[in-house]
């Protein structure tokens, strides 16, 4: 079941570099949050750790719903066209993104690190993910975007701590969960000011505002 959960992961960490609309990124990340929440409360079945339970409720009410939501209501409010901008072209982001991949699964395997019983399938594709969020944000233009690649990275974070030590305090999760909406909003309201200052929500016209 975990090597299914896991291949469901890294399949939808992929189809965020073949989409075309940027919404279709945010239900993808929605489906990857779920699945995630869907890890937390296994974990807590077959260990019954509680705050397993805490975190799952919330991967499933904040990351799957509540941030999706702002997300989408950012991408109609602001009006803004939906294709979605990229410094290099698909192919070329999807061959970087194999590449990333094949090494998180080369370091993951020869850095040899701690794993728990239930999550040690989960750690290389952990790894993959922050890999690959990272170039997100790196590779695109529109700020949600990047917004995107930032929560992916967090998902990766969030799969880490459970592959190694199933999860971090509780106390520290609620403030990453915390950080994170703030984070969101953040986005949505850059989103907003760039929209209204230049008709788009491309980053590199930032660069008008030197000098």
């Amino acid at each position: 079941m975990d090597q299914w959960i896991a291949m469901a992961l890294l399949v939808s960490t992929f189809m965020l570099f073949q989409i075309r609309k940027i919404s279709d990124s945010v239900r993808i990340l929605a489906f990857q949050s779920l699945i995630l929440s869907l890890v937390a409360a296994w974990m807590w079945l077959e260990t019954g750790i509680s705050h397993l339970l805490t975190v799952a409720i919330l991967t499933l009410s904040v990351k799957t719903i509540v941030i999706p939501y702002i997300l989408q209501y950012t991408i109609k409010k602001v009006g803004m066209e939906q294709k979605v901008e990229r410094f290099m072209s698909k192919y070329i982001s999807s061959f970087i993104a194999l590449v990333l991949s094949v090494a998180g699964f080369y370091f993951t395997s020869h850095l040899h690190l701690p794993g728990t019983e239930h999550g040690k399938a989960f750690l290389p594709v952990s790894i993959i993910l922050i890999f690959l969020g990272t170039f997100i944000m790196i590779d695109h233009k529109k700020a949600i975007m990047q917004g995107v690649g930032l929560i992916t990275i967090e998902n990766g974070l969030f799969l880490v701590a459970g592959s190694i030590s199933y999860g971090m305090p509780l106390m520290v999760e609620i403030g990453i969960f915390f950080d994170l909406m703030v984070t969101v909003i953040v986005i949505g309201i850059l989103s907003f000011r760039i929209h209204s200052t230049f008709d788009s929500l491309n980053t590199e016209k930032m660069q008008n505002l030197k000098g």
